[in-house]
């Protein structure tokens, strides 16, 4: 229980507050600051935040009565938590939005929870940068001026030189703060609802000073042709290690099946809590592979029934119609013909960003242009689909796309012929442009 409070004297008047957890902290000149402290039981058993700053004048009854419902609701979930046995400990929000972020990251029913690992990666990016640089800005003293600011703000380049953040400004401002502050209306947060509604009425205009310098410096994307990865395989095979075979094997794939980037090289993902794991999971630490291409999945009869990870839609592939995929394969020696196909030497699957950093080791050595991306090699596929005269059906199969009409997904029983047609217009149409 906490302790009864002596009357405080507010507007001229003695006022018993229920206000749980209230302490004052003497600062300089005299000043009385309110805070919210936990009690010394739930401090024993771990609880946090121990102390919260309260913002009011605790002289004004209006400021006082609002104190006093932020303690009592902060010391109910300081209960709620103990009752649990002080394991599970509700994020407590503060008022600033560094808090709202910790909140919508931890809230065991926040919508994070829900989304992808891939998606959770871009959110916690965009956060930090929320939190680094306006991470103590107080929600209730926010206006849309100010998160025009902190737009503008974010679009500088980093230091001296460097290249507007253009897309780093408007992913953080434009969509995570929106995101941040649907959640906060969700659990309540008055503020919250009044700067939702202050942000959709908002437009952001970059100064053109900054975009013409952000154009200047745009690398320029580039489509991926059967050139370039052609190239990118040959140098892998000829590097002869496992990690560069790994990367041709899987550039081969990407732009042979015009696969996502993520459906052959899995993902590493954080298990959060006590968790059963398959037994041929791999993991390290505190985290899990969520598979991508297994060897196990087309050999040996060289059948490839997959599912796109993004939407679920299927396809299969005959993987003897692909030239580049039967390269690269048959440099894969029988013993690492088990487990993952893009892997490290030490048979460890690739994180995502090491996967990119050798694909561009490969792609530099063969003077193949920087705005060639690996994530570019599924585009490319299916623009090589369409100049070879591929049905444009047919096409959207090969891709897996979840846009086409429901009778043709639902009502054909298999599409490995659908993928045999494009793969032969793709190989007739290189071969026709050799012979010209």
């Amino acid at each position: 229980m906490p302790r009864i409070r002596r009357p405080l004297t507010i507007d001229g008047a003695s006022v018993a507050l229920d206000a749980p957890g209230l302490k004052f902290i003497k600062r300089s000149g005299g000043r009385a600051e309110p805070r919210w402290v936990c009690s010394d039981e739930a401090r024993r058993r771990g609880y946090t935040p121990r102390t919260v700053r309260l913002h009011g004048d605790m002289a004004k009854a209006a400021d006082a009565e609002l104190i006093a419902q932020h303690c009592r609701k902060l010391w109910n979930e300081m209960l709620e938590w103990l009752g649990t046995g002080g394991h599970d400990s509700r994020p407590i929000f503060d008022g600033t939005l560094a808090s709202l972020i910790r909140c919508y990251q931890t809230d065991r029913e926040s919508p994070y929870k829900t989304v992808r690992q891939n998606t959770r990666r871009g959110y916690d990016d965009w956060c930090r940068a929320l939190e680094r640089t306006f991470g103590q800005r107080r929600l209730d003293r926010l206006k849309g001026q100010d998160l025009r600011r902190w737009y503008h703000t974010l679009a500088e380049p980093a230091g001296p030189g460097g290249k507007p953040r253009l897309r780093l400004a408007s992913a953080c401002v434009r969509s995570m703060m929106m995101i941040l502050l649907n959640y906060g209306v969700e659990i309540g947060i008055p503020a919250c609802l009044k700067l939702v509604q202050t942000l959709e009425r908002m437009t952001f205009r970059v100064p053109q000073e900054l975009l013409d310098q952000w154009n200047e410096m745009k690398p320029q994307q580039l489509t991926m042709t059967f050139a370039h990865a052609a190239a990118i395989v040959e140098e892998g095979l000829t590097r002869g290690t496992r990690r560069y075979r790994s990367i041709a094997l899987g550039v081969a794939f990407q732009f042979e099946l015009t696969l996502a980037q993520i459906d052959v090289i899995g993902t590493w993902e954080k298990v959060d809590g006590p968790r059963e794991l398959p037994t041929d999971a791999i993991a390290r630490g505190r985290n899990i592979w969520r598979p991508g291409l297994r060897y196990e999945d087309f050999l040996p009869d060289m059948v490839l029934d997959i599912g796109r990870s993004k939407t679920g839609v299927r396809a299969a592939f005959d993987l003897s119609s692909y030239p580049l995929i039967l390269r690269a394969l048959a440099a894969v020696p029988e013993a690492e013909r088990i487990g993952p196909v893009a892997v490290d030497d030490g048979g460890i699957p690739f994180q995502r960003r090491h996967y990119i950093d050798l694909y561009r080791e490969l792609a530099d050595a063969r003077e193949i242009p920087a705005g060639v991306w690996n994530m570019k090699a599924r585009h490319g596929g299916a623009t090589e689909a369409r100049a070879a005269g591929a049905n444009i059906d047919d096409v959207t199969d090969h891709l897996q796309k979840t846009d086409v009409e429901g009778t043709r997904r639902n009502y054909v029983s298999s599409n490995v012929a659908t993928t045999r047609r494009v793969a032969k217009a793709r190989v007739d149409h290189r071969a026709k442009k050799e012979s010209a």
